[in-house]
């Protein structure tokens, strides 16, 4: 005790029992630097400013945060803003907190135009917990800016009355879930190709699609659509395709007219 203890007497970074890692008998669980607060900051900002453009897909490519995380962070944030109107935020705790843990502190350039982190170190940190979060693709589609802005809040009689928020606020999800439906269908109208039935080719009618072979698991085919169809590229996509079309048409005009 006298010789390991004194290391241990004043808090340090990453001031671990194992040196490198946490735990001397799990040399294998290296943790990875949390999310700082002013990344989290900076992610709730460029949300606000704009949500079609900094969506939740765009923050988790962006930051290399998975889409889950990216929610939980904007939900957090949203809470804090409504609490700081009117109190002040106790951030000493959280500055300590993360000097004690090593956590990177957040600059403009950390992230790239290409959405890469500068910081390689910080990145292989990372880079298991990213994995390892991608493997969840499940996607909310619910309404953009205001499920991190607004609560509602509904004054009520002691003894009678029923509250209509909930209610109103049920109608109001089952409407988006029906409009969201809507434009899915539509999306997949105009993005999906639409391949004719032949005598060897035929269109699955489930959506699902299972392969089975004595001795080896079942093989689940899922028919996702265009759910993770990103239009904003798709579109310009088309579009170039287009510009290409029409620049060799106009390429062949010209040459039949010198032929001519």
């Amino acid at each position: 005790m006298k010789d390991t203890a004194p290391k241990f007497k004043f808090a340090a970074p990453n001031n671990w029992l194992g040196g490198n890692v946490p735990f001397p008998l799990n040399k294998s669980f290296v943790p990875p630097p949390p999310i700082s607060d002013k990344q989290r900051s900076e992610m709730y900002s460029l949300y606000m400013l704009d949500p079609e453009k900094y969506s939740v897909r765009a923050l988790s490519q962006k930051f290399h945060v998975s889409l889950d995380r990216v929610d939980a962070i904007l939900r957090l944030k949203g809470m804090e803003s409504a609490w700081v109107k009117g109190n002040t935020l106790q951030t000493g705790f959280v500055t300590g907190m993360e000097r004690i843990l090593g956590v990177p502190q957040f600059t403009a350039d950390a992230i790239n135009t290409e959405g890469m982190e500068t910081n390689e170190a910080t990145f292989v940190l990372r880079h298991d917990v990213h994995e390892a979060d991608m493997m969840e693709e499940a996607e909310k589609n619910d309404p953009a800016r205001q499920r991190y802005q607004r609560m509602y809040w509904e004054s009520l009689p002691e003894f009678a009355g029923e509250a209509t928020v909930p209610a109103s606020l049920e109608r109001s999800r089952r409407t988006a879930e029906r409009l969201a439906a809507k434009a899915a269908q539509a999306k997949a109208r105009k993005y999906l190709p639409v391949i004719p039935d032949t005598d060897t080719i035929q269109t699955p009618k489930a959506l699902v699609q299972v392969s089975s072979k004595a001795g080896r698991p079942d093989i689940h085919f899922i028919d996702v659509g265009t759910k993770f169809l990103d239009i904003t590229s798709e579109t310009k996509r088309l579009a170039h395709i287009e510009t290409r079309a029409r620049l060799r048409a106009k390429k062949v005009a010209q040459k039949q007219r010198l032929t001519v």
